[in-house]
């Protein structure tokens, strides 16, 4: 009798357990398939290089997604496997879930036996996954570079990362390196604008200023040389970078010829105006001798060299030229020495020659 009332009060027990287990798994698929359960909005903020939909397919969160089934945690873990993103803060509140992330600085991409790599302003090589290749517009690519070249320049963007902003680093097309005479080390800038830039791996922090120098650019293909150590940013021709110093040289001769031309023609025609008002003023007409004379007078040439210390310091065409890092103006055919403030003049056979 003892039996059986044993077996029935396990029965019991069982049939009750089962009912809980029923109930639940019952309640459970009630949840799971009812529209209530889902996630009614999710967003991304903070993010710069991803984009919206890029994030929440990372956290694998979407209008699908059981809000009671999402915890913080999973999502916040998700995400932080990502090697490009480097913080995570997720909320969860009335069936929302608001997702914001904060991104490492990429400062250019770079491509190593086939593959695509993004490099940051801390040194890190993050692979670029092929489904977010499109991401790439966001910074340069970093082209023929060795990776002692590749860690000074991301030290630089990681030394001046307040100034070389993600803002600056997405105005840059590509960076090449380019050899100069005086510096080996120097880099290409090609902006996505179509402009050239020039400049030594120290002097990066100046691109800060592009946005400033822009309204001082006039014309096509122009090429801008920046000098952080002079405060100086100089304009130049940007065929003029690739010419030889013969070329140089006589395109430099070509340009003094026609401006001296110019000059003379400007002050004879001068001249002219001033003696014919004269003779209108006066109501006479000059001897021909005396015409003759004062004709010939502002055809006669000053000393050269007075007239060139004379426009030493007003003429403002000084540029600075990468081969040498001396200042040249076209007008005078002067070089100058920024750090003497010598002046010297360019030959063939010689070099450069101090003037006196």
């Amino acid at each position: 009798m003892k039996k059986k009332t044993k077996k029935k009060t396990l029965s019991l027990k069982m049939s009750a357990c089962l009912c809980v287990v029923l109930m639940l798994i019952s309640s459970f698929l009630i949840y799971y398939f009812s529209l209530d359960s889902r996630v009614k909005v999710s967003a991304a903020t903070g993010n710069y290089y991803y984009t919206d939909q890029q994030v929440l397919d990372i956290a694998k969160v979407n209008s699908a997604s059981r809000y009671w089934l999402t915890p913080k945690f999973l999502i916040e873990n998700r995400l932080k496997a990502d090697p490009l993103i480097e913080s995570v803060s997720v909320k969860k509140k009335n069936d929302s879930i608001l997702i914001d992330i904060q991104e490492k600085t990429v400062i250019g991409y770079y491509v190593k036996d086939g593959k695509n790599y993004m490099l940051t302003n801390k040194g890190e090589s993050i692979l670029l996954d092929e489904k977010y290749l499109k991401n790439i517009i966001h910074f340069p690519l970093l082209s023929d570079f060795n990776d002692e070249q590749l860690e000074r320049i991301w030290k630089e963007f990681e030394k001046y990362e307040t100034l070389l902003t993600r803002e600056v680093v997405e105005k840059i097309a590509e960076i090449v390196p380019y050899s100069t005479s005086y510096d080996q080390n120097m880099l290409k800038i090609t902006m996505q604008d179509g402009n050239m830039v020039y400049t030594s791996i120290p002097d990066l922090m100046m691109m800060s200023h592009y946005k400033d120098m822009l309204s001082q650019l006039k014309g096509q293909s122009v090429c801008l040389v920046l000098d952080a150590q002079n405060s100086s940013i100089n304009k130049l021709d940007c065929t003029y970078l690739n010419m030889s110093l013969e070329e140089r040289e006589a395109k430099r001769k070509e340009e003094e010829a026609r401006k001296k031309e110019e000059a003379q023609a400007q002050k004879r025609a001068e001249e002219e105006a001033k003696k014919q008002q004269e003779q209108e003023e006066s109501g006479q007409q000059e001897d021909p001798e005396s015409s003759s004379q004062e004709q010939e007078e502002p055809i006669s040439e000053e000393d050269p060299e007075n007239e060139v210390e004379e426009q030493v310091d007003t003429e403002e065409d000084w540029i600075l030229m990468p081969d040498s890092g001396y200042l040249y103006s076209q007008s005078l055919n002067l070089y100058q020495d920024p750090a003497t403030g010598s002046y010297y003049i360019w030959d063939e056979s010689q070099g450069f020659i101090l003037t006196e």
